[in-house]
């Protein structure tokens, strides 16, 4: 008798339960929507979303015409997929942030070989404009060292002269020092201590190439003409 007892009160509590309007279910419900909602699961988990907000409203629909079971089985079903948006809205979320990570650590490196590469270029510039400097300040002095006169000395000869790096540094080039000092030198192998002679500047390539040339042909101060080497003049 006890326990049919038992029985019997646990299916009218049951049958009590039914009978009321599942509030708390359905507080449920709508929390674990909207949460999903709130994470753009309507964007990422648009099927899954759009399951269980279509169950939650048959769960409304279904507690105002005070069909509880129903409306607990569709509040259930609501829930269910709710849990299943917002997991995929988060996986989704979370692959989304990764490539963007990736592509802004990408973006990052790039942007960070691109500034290496201009102060290396930048770099490079500098030391060239450097070396263009230092060379022009080179040439600079060295024309500063260059004689415009010279006055003979004991033992000098037009080769002997014009191979000073003062001078031109090329004793072939002895021929300029003679057509520049005609007035005073009538045989080139033949100046006197004291003279002063007139170092032409300015001159184009080809009066050193002509010079070269005359001072071969002449074979003078040493210098071989047609390969055999004359005798040194003083």
């Amino acid at each position: 008798m006890p326990f049919r007892c038992l029985f019997i009160l646990g299916v009218v509590l049951l049958l009590a339960a039914c009978a009321r309007p599942p509030h708390l279910e359905l507080d449920a419900t709508e929390y674990l929507v909207a949460r999903a909602y709130g994470h753009q699961a309507s964007v990422y988990a648009t099927d899954e979303y759009q399951a269980a907000f279509a169950a939650l409203e048959d769960g409304r629909r279904l507690i105002a015409g005070r069909d509880y079971a129903a409306a607990r089985a569709a509040l259930a079903f609501s829930r269910q997929h709710a849990l299943r948006a917002y997991d995929l809205a988060v996986a989704a979320k979370t692959r989304e942030a990764e490539e963007e990570a990736r592509l802004k650590a990408e973006e990052e490196a790039r942007l960070k070989a691109e500034e290496e590469a201009r102060l290396k270029a930048e770099a490079e510039r500098r030391r060239a404009e450097e070396a263009r400097r230092k060379a022009e300040e080179a040439r600079k002095n060295a024309e500063a060292r260059m004689l415009t006169e010279y006055r003979v000395g004991s033992n000098d000869t037009l080769a002997s002269i014009a191979a000073l790096i003062g001078v031109y540094g090329d004793p072939l080039l002895w021929p300029l020092l003679y057509q520049a000092n005609r007035d005073q030198i009538k045989d080139p192998q033949h100046i006197y201590v004291g003279q002063t002679l007139k170092i032409p500047r300015g001159l184009p390539a080809g009066d050193f190439d002509a010079a070269r040339a005359k001072a071969r042909e002449a074979g003078l101060f040493g210098i071989p003409q047609n390969g055999v080497k004359s005798p040194a003049s003083h």
